[in-house]
This record gives structure tokens, sequence and C-alpha cells, in this order.
């Protein structure tokens, strides 16, 4: 069995198991080894990806920045045939178009550079409107990428056509190919991705079109999608439900998005440590708040709030609203629990932690009643040395001394 038939039973095989061919287009060797590393069935090789890698959005992969096919044969085998093994067939992402291009010879190049397949990208399918009238009338149609995808085929090349329509389908799946790509457009999300696509249910007409339009042959073409606002899993898997894909292809989808996020985030966290460590600790707070609703502990949320908003912990009426119980059966609950009075616990407590700040040197008895809840110094005094014996100043003075 040549290296094509053992990838397509492979790659079928995991079709008819329900498990998603997943295919990585990529820009660079680290971002191949990684999509292997996590399961790719397929690794292609786009100029877009390489694009993405400058910071730059994929439609940069249209426009005559360089020679795409040039770029792709120096990224794969520069890096990314040497990053994956050859178990997982690497995809020479084509530009059929290029007016240069002498087809047979550079086909027979790709295959001796060790790609196992081509698909047709950069393509004339992503271009509409008076360009693409343009482009055609000078000669330059999407049936030279059909005619890539069929020359391709006869060299033992594993073929992957991306299709726009349903007569784009139709197109190459008599050329032959081997897997037929459903392109919804460049994928939307992140910082550098469009913002605009149709809608996902909108793909799923699209998706049904291109596909019904198919004559399959000995499970042949594979049915995938690429693009567009299939842009996360639950996304993709809401496509295979709702159609005949059996997997899908993505580019930012793999690289951009995902190392956008994962760089800007940990970049935040070494210069904002702190500031985001203090977040957490207050974010943990209040989850802590909630499991103790959750497990009815209502004493200790009421003493676990009240120490975290002893300035203005709220009355007591609306502690118990907070926690839909009635004002009495929870004062009944709570001198159950502690063995004293709501009031008593608040005074005691507010004692406690102005002791903690009169022992900080710069500390007034005024701040220091103010902090625990007391506008008025006069009564807090009065209150402390109730339960000390002494007023605060003095208070003060023993311990500053000690």
């Amino acid at each position: 069995m040549d290296d094509k038939s053992k990838y397509l039973a492979r790659l079928s095989e995991a079709a008819h198991k329900h498990k998603p061919i997943i295919g990585a287009a990529v820009g660079c060797g680290m971002f191949a080894q990684y999509a292997f590393m996590g399961g790719a069935d397929l690794i292609l090789v786009l100029n877009a990806g390489r694009f993405r890698l400058m910071g730059i959005s994929s439609t940069a992969s249209l426009l005559p920045f360089g020679s795409s096919n040039d770029m792709v044969m120096n990224i794969g085998t520069s890096e990314v045939l040497r990053s994956v093994s050859p178990e997982v067939p690497c995809i020479f992402g084509l530009c059929a178009t290029d007016p240069a291009l002498r087809l047979d010879e550079f086909l027979a190049e790709i295959k001796q550079a060790g790609f196992a397949g081509i698909t047709n990208y950069p393509t004339i399918g992503l271009i509409d409107g008076q360009f693409r009238e343009a482009l055609e009338e000078s000669g330059i149609r999407f049936e030279r990428e059909v005619e890539a995808i069929r020359e391709a085929g006869k060299l033992g090349l594993l073929t992957i056509a991306f299709v726009f329509n349903e007569q784009e389908a139709r197109l190459m799946n008599e050329a032959g190919a081997d897997i037929i790509c459903a392109h919804l457009g460049f994928t939307t999300g992140g910082r550098t991705g469009v913002q605009h696509s149709v809608s996902l249910e909108d793909s799923i007409e699209l998706v049904r079109g291109m596909f019904g339009s198919l004559q399959v042959k000995g499970g042949l073409p594979l049915k995938l999608v690429y693009g567009g606002p299939v842009n996360s899993p639950e996304n993709a898997e809401y496509v295979y439900r709702n159609t005949e894909a059996v997997g899908y292809i993505g580019g930012s989808s793999f690289e951009r998005i995902p190392t956008e996020e994962s760089i800007v985030r940990v970049t935040e966290l070494f210069k904002q440590y702190e500031e985001i460590k203090t977040e957490n600790e207050h974010l943990k707070r209040q989850l802590d708040l909630h499991e103790a609703i959750q497990r009815s502990d209502y004493i200790g949320y009421i003493t676990q709030y009240v120490t975290e908003h002893l300035a203005n912990p709220g009355t007591f009426a609306e502690l118990a609203d907070t926690l839909h119980l009635n004002r009495n059966y929870l004062s009944y609950l709570f001198r159950k629990k502690t063995g004293i009075s709501y009031s008593d616990w608040l005074i005691r407590l507010r004692i406690k932690t102005a002791q903690e700040a009169l022992l900080e040197p710069s500390c007034t008895v005024q701040e220091a009643s103010v902090q625990v809840g007391y506008e008025d110094a006069s009564y807090f005094s009065r209150l402390f040395k109730k339960e000390t014996g002494m007023t605060p100043s003095d208070w003060k003075r023993q311990h500053s001394s000690e």
C-alpha cells in the first residue's frame, strides 16, 4: 500500500469511528510540532501562517507580498517537515494561479521535498466582486486550482480542495480531490482576525449545499470545514452534528488566537502580579462566602463577611435579608452558635481589631475608631473602656512601652 492509501485509510477509519479529523494550518516548525503533539491528523503549510506570525491578518496572504510558493517551500523544508513524524501527512499550500508556475515540474518538486500532498491556497475562491471579474478576464481562474488538484492526484499526492460554493465543490469532486473542505472565509476572533463573517447558522446551510453536490465513491471524498465562525471545538462540534462534516481544518484557531491570549495574559501576570494576586484573593473570599451560604453555614457567612467589612457591615436586618432568613430566627442561630448576641460579638470584634490598629505607632484613637466603624470617637472610647477597663489612649501608651 502506497503512502497516500495509508493516509486515506487512517483518516477514513477515524471518520468511521466518529473521531473528528483535525488539520492544523501552520506557518512555522514550532506550531507544527505542537499540533502534532496534540494529535493533529494533517499539517498544512500555508503562507497565511507566516503572516500570522508577523502579527498580520491572514488576509495578507492574498496580496503580492512575495512568492507564496517559495515561502511555503522554505517553511516546509527548513522547519515543518523536520518537526513532525512522517506518519502525519504534511500538505503544501499551493498557489496554483501563479502565472509563472510550471505546474508539472513544481508538483514533482513538492513530492520530492517530502510533502504528502497539496491544497489550493492561496485561493481565488476568497476573492469576489470586480477584482474577481478582472482576474478571470485575464485567465486567472479557479479552474487552475482544479487542474492542480487533478494533476497532483495523478502523481500520488494527497489532495485537499478548498471550495466556497456548490459549483466549485462539484469541479473539485470531478477532479478527484481526496478531501473536500468547505471554506467559510477567514476565521473570526482574536486581535488581528476579521471581525465579521457568515453566522454559524447560515454556515450550516452553506456546508450542506456544498456537500450535497458531491458524488461519493468508496468513502471519498472526506468532508471537512474551515474558518469563518468555526473557531472553537464547540462550534466545530455543532457543525459535525448538523452536516456531513467529519473534521475541521484550522489555522488561526490553533496558532494565532490561543497564542495572542496566552502571551497577553502571561505578560500581564508578570507586569501586574501583585494587583492580580490581590484580585484573586478577593475573589476567593467571595467564593468562600458563597460556599458558606450553599452549605447553610449562615453564621460562618456573617462572621466572615462582617470581619471583611467591619467599617460598614450593614445592619443585622440587612444580613438576614441577604440570607433570606427571618431576623429573629437568625439571631437565635447566632446566639446558639457563638454563645453571645450578634451586637455583643460585633463590639468585641471591633475592639479587638482596634487594639491591633493602635499597636501601630502612627495610628491615632480617631483613626482606629473610624477604621472599625465608629465615627464618634467619644462613643468608641466608652465602649473600649467598658471592654478593656482602660481608655484607648491609656491602652496604647501601656502597650507601646511593652
